[in-house]
């Protein structure tokens, strides 16, 4: 009887679950055949499936089992069970160690680039215990060992949340930053470890292979569960007398099910080297029928990514380490996957949203902008180029792979959906993108007040339209360019982009079943062929009349059983139609019954392509190399760094009228006096040195960051500068004076009446001369700057000199330098003198009442009765002087200590004017006092007395 997976009446008979026929392993051997038979309780329930395939009529009578497992759990055996277990567990154990690689390098970097002598671990302690408020005795050491675990979960896209209670109030705050490394390392771990495990295990169908990687997600879902749950950071401490409760942890409601399907996809990719089914499934059939291509547009994308993601990824882990330095390259692995991501999608000139809300902030309230790729001149024109171009090599190695992985074949062509199969995959891929590429933060705080705040760093909302567009470019260089080169590439390359001979010739049958679809095909089954060989037949050979191919397909080596094959057949055959039997995956012949691929092109054609192709090649390297040399040029020769170099330079230098020509600092020319060659050339403690780090360049304007050293002090400053004129194609650069320069500084000085000249840093500077104090503001450059008020004459002084100490980046001065006049010992002494002069002139008068004197003797009566007066100064008065305004010109003195001075004369003691007199000596004792105003003209002195 011929074999057959339909019954007498045409309808469609299942393959017995309870029984398992004589399947061929793949070394040649059978399984051995099995029959159940119930002889403890007399019911024959079943009989052994014949050699032949078809199976043999159950007894009448007999009765149904009492439970028939699903077919897909009765061929798996505990092999089948503990090994997807073992690849789950192996899949987070991968994400655990790629997380403390990271860590471990990170800790390296900073171990180099850190001149502290303390370690890491001290610092983690410090910086936590400070931060939060956790005993710094521990706290470093519980981060040490829970972090790889959080990192681990932060791989499946949650964020790592840090949540604070205290007297009923809460925070919590929480950021996401998706580890990819650590995610790539599980998903090799968990891939190496199925792959290897699965070794001689036989998947006999697509259940079976499903329900394994199913497991293996689950248990590296569940396990991710307990590790993060495990390893949260908790601490309870007490805070100015409030207890305080911390709890840092990565748990998330996408933790679970990111993990399942990234280990259900890891598994099920590597258990499907282990399928034994030798045909392709109705599902596959039918995707490639109505889709052409759709099974392989992943490749292209990967081959994509992986040439501008190698290219870009270097590119910026050098960058991070020449200007950054160790510290930041060596902790490329936790954020390099999402940079360049982030570069691939800037690249195909999609944006990047940048954003963030608060609320409860009081004026804080966020803001949103989209950056591009040559935004604000934030990267560098070369690098923009450069990026640009490597996006548009990465294209072009994308068409050559969708050109070989699906030929356009007729079956292709004649589909017009098949245009929209790339285009809507990398349409979906966007999608993805804005969702795998998200750094996002958010902060919540609860309790007497609340207040609410986010950001997030993703790729723009039309992210996937723009790589829509993309996909269609791909697809017209595969169709129309890529058939020019693509057998013209080296034997290597071919291979790389092609992929593996296994997956090309599977994709081969799978696009030779497609193409057998058509009206004279039905609905594919798991069955044997309709059109069955003959009781006489001998095997191995087909009916007669049927397709070449069919006969390759039975002819196969290593066939597997009837049940396994995928037929393609009409309900009812037409009279003298034949059935079709669809290629197998093991049948060596199968690619060969595909239909003929498209006519080659024209060499002429070819050749005018080839050509186009190349002068266009040349052409955009020649304009990329211009733009190149153009960006290096106006970046160094003609970049604002160099004006700001001199700038310093200048500064360093001591050359004030150098930076003036630089830079204008916008002042008139009082305030700029001080900017001289030989004030600023004398200050002590100028900048000592400088380095210009880096350039921020937006459009016509640029910020030039530097650091300059000053008394042994290094500090940062930004130069503004602006372009608005051109040097032939380059921008002329030049200090922006409207922004103001850090570099230029002022300090005020209160001149005192009268003076028309300072003395700063020993050197003369005029000022104008006013009757009244005024206050005078300079602009100065960073040093220090003796300022003094010189002296009109060895009477009168301002004091010595004061020192302004102006310092790069720090704020001016706000207290103005004051001068007061004040009087030197000389004035008192030299007024002592000339006064004394006069006492000694007055005393030398024989007088009792000379004038213009500050003494003398009055007669009471007879002035015949007083002769011979006589003046000698017992002891000289002290004085002192005083100004009673600082404009007056007049000083007044006084005595502070009175003087004595004594007359001698004679005295008529005969009353009798009849008598002759009788004259007696007689002396008397006064004290001198005296007071009036001095005035100074430089030397000289002029007394006015008030006697």
């Amino acid at each position: 009887m011929p074999s057959s997976a339909h019954d007498p009446a045409g309808e469609s008979r299942e393959p017995d679950p309870q029984h398992t026929g004589g399947a061929p392993a793949t070394g040649g051997t059978e399984h051995p055949e099995t029959s159940h038979t119930a002889a403890d309780d007399g019911a024959d329930r079943t009989r052994a499936i014949p050699s032949d395939g078809t199976t043999a009529p159950t007894s009448a009578g007999t009765a149904a089992p009492a439970y028939t497992p699903p077919a897909a759990l009765a061929s798996m055996t505990g092999r089948h069970w503990w090994v997807p277990v073992v690849a789950g567990l192996g899949g987070y154990a991968g994400t655990v160690i790629g997380s403390i690689i990271a860590l471990l390098l990170s800790a390296l970097g900073l171990a180099i680039s850190n001149d502290s002598s303390s370690g890491v671990t001290e610092q983690l302690n410090d910086q936590l215990g400070d931060a939060v408020g956790v005993d710094t005795e521990t706290s470093g050491w519980s981060w040490i060992v829970s972090a790889p675990f959080q990192l681990a979960a932060m791989a499946a896209l949650v964020p790592l949340r840090a949540i604070i209670s205290a007297d009923g109030d809460s925070a919590s705050g929480g950021i996401t930053v998706p580890q990819y490394f650590a995610l790539a390392c599980g998903i090799a771990a968990a891939w190496f470890l199925a792959r290897k495990l699965s070794a001689g295990l036989r998947v006999e169908t697509r259940a079976v292979q499903w329900v394994m990687a199913a497991l293996s997600g689950v248990t590296w879902g569940l396990l991710a569960l307990i590790g993060t749950v495990l390893t949260a950071l908790q601490s309870d401490t007490t805070m100015f007398y409030t207890d305080v409760r911390l709890r840092i942890t990565a748990m998330g409601g996408l933790l679970f099910p990111v993990l399942f399907v990234v280990g259900l996809l890891t598994a099920a990719a590597a258990f499907n080297a282990r399928s034994t089914q030798t045909t392709p499934g109705r599902v596959v059939i039918g995707a490639e029928r109505t889709a052409p291509g759709l099974l392989q547009v992943l490749r292209p994308m990967a081959v994509q990514f992986a040439v501008f993601g190698s290219l870009a990824g270097l590119g910026l882990l050098i960058f991070v380490f020449i200007k950054l330095g160790a510290a930041a390259g060596f902790s490329a692995l936790l954020w390099l996957p999402l940079a360049v991501g982030w570069l691939f999608v800037a690249s195909l000139l999609s944006g990047l949203y940048t954003g963030g809300a608060a609320s409860g902030f009081g004026d804080l309230a966020g803001r949103h902008d989209v950056f591009y790729l040559w935004s604000d001149g934030t990267i560098p024109a070369w690098a923009v180029v450069l990026s640009i171009l490597l996006a548009v090599v990465s294209v072009v190695c994308a068409a050559l792979v969708w050109a070989h992985v699906r030929p356009v074949d007729q079956r292709v062509t004649r589909n017009p959906f098949s245009w929209a199969v790339l285009p809507l995959a990398y349409f979906v891929l966007g999608l993805l993108l804005m969702w795998l590429l998200r750094v996002s933060g958010t902060f919540l705080g609860e309790g007497s007040s609340t207040a609410s705040a986010g950001f997030s760093v993703r790729p723009a909302g039309w992210t996937c339209l723009v790589f829509l567009l993309w996909g269609v470019v791909i697809e017209l260089l595969a169709r129309f360019v890529a058939p020019a080169f693509m057998h013209s590439l080296p034997a290597p390359l071919t291979r790389a982009l092609r992929g593996s001979d296994r997956a090309r010739g599977r994709a081969a049958v799978v696009a030779s079943a497609a193409a057998m679809g058509g009206a004279g095909v039905a609905a594919a089954h798991r069955t044997a062929p309709h059109a069955s060989a003959p009781d006489d037949a001998v095997p191995g050979t087909t009916a007669p009349g049927a397709p070449a191919q069919a006969a390759a397909g039975t002819t196969s080596p290593g066939q597997y059983p009837a049940d396994e094959r995928v037929s393609a057949q009409r309900d009812v055959p037409a009279a003298g139609e034949q059935t079709r039997t669809l290629p197998s995956y093991d049948d060596p012949t199968s690619t060969a019954s595909m239909p003929v691929q498209r006519t080659p092109m024209d060499p002429a054609k070819k050749k005018r392509i080839r050509l186009v192709a190349i002068i266009v090649g040349a052409l955009v390297l020649l304009g990329v190399v211009a733009a190149v040399v153009f960006s290096i040029l106006s970046r160094t020769v003609f970049g604002p760094d160099n004006q700001a170099e001199e700038l310093l330079r200048s500064v360093q230098n001591g050359k004030a009228s150098a930076v003036t020509d630089t830079a204008n600092p916008n002042v008139n020319t009082a305030e700029r006096a001080l900017l001289t060659d030989g004030v600023y050339g004398a200050a002590q403690n100028r900048i000592s040195s400088y380095e210009v780090k880096d350039t921020d360049i937006n459009g016509d304007h640029a910020t030039v960051h530097a650091n300059v050293t000053q008394d042994g002090v290094t500090t940062p400053v930004d130069v503004p500068m602006v372009s608005d004129s051109r040097n032939g194609l380059f921008k002329s650069w030049r200090v922006d004076d409207s922004s103001g320069n850090p570099l230029y500084q002022t300090f005020s000085v209160e001149v005192p009446a009268g003076v028309g000249e300072l003395t700063v840093n020993d050197q003369k500077v005029a000022v104008d001369q006013q009757n009244d104090t005024r206050t005078q503001q300079f602009t100065v450059l960073p040093g220090d700057y003796a300022v003094g008020v010189a002296s009109p004459g060895k009477y009168v002084t301002y004091g010595g000199n004061q020192v302004a100490e102006i310092r790069a980046g720090a704020q001016s001065m706000e207290s103005s330098m004051s001068f007061s006049r004040s009087f030197t010992p000389a004035l008192e002494q030299d007024l002592t003198k000339q006064l004394n002069a006069t006492l000694d002139q007055c005393a030398q008068k024989a007088e009792f009442e000379p004038q213009g004197c500050p003494f003398e003797y009055s007669i009471f009566g007879d002035k015949k009765d007083y002769r011979n007066p006589s003046w000698t100064i017992e002891r000289y008065p002290t004085y002192s002087v005083s100004s009673s305004s600082e404009t007056s010109d007049e000083i007044s003195y006084s005595t502070s200590r009175s003087g004595e001075v004594r007359l001698d004369y004679q005295y008529n003691e005969e009353y009798d004017d009849d008598e002759p007199a009788d004259w007696k000596d007689k002396d008397t004792t006064s004290s001198i006092y005296g007071s009036g105003t001095v005035t100074v003209s430089g030397d000289k002195l002029t007394v006015k007395t008030n006697d």
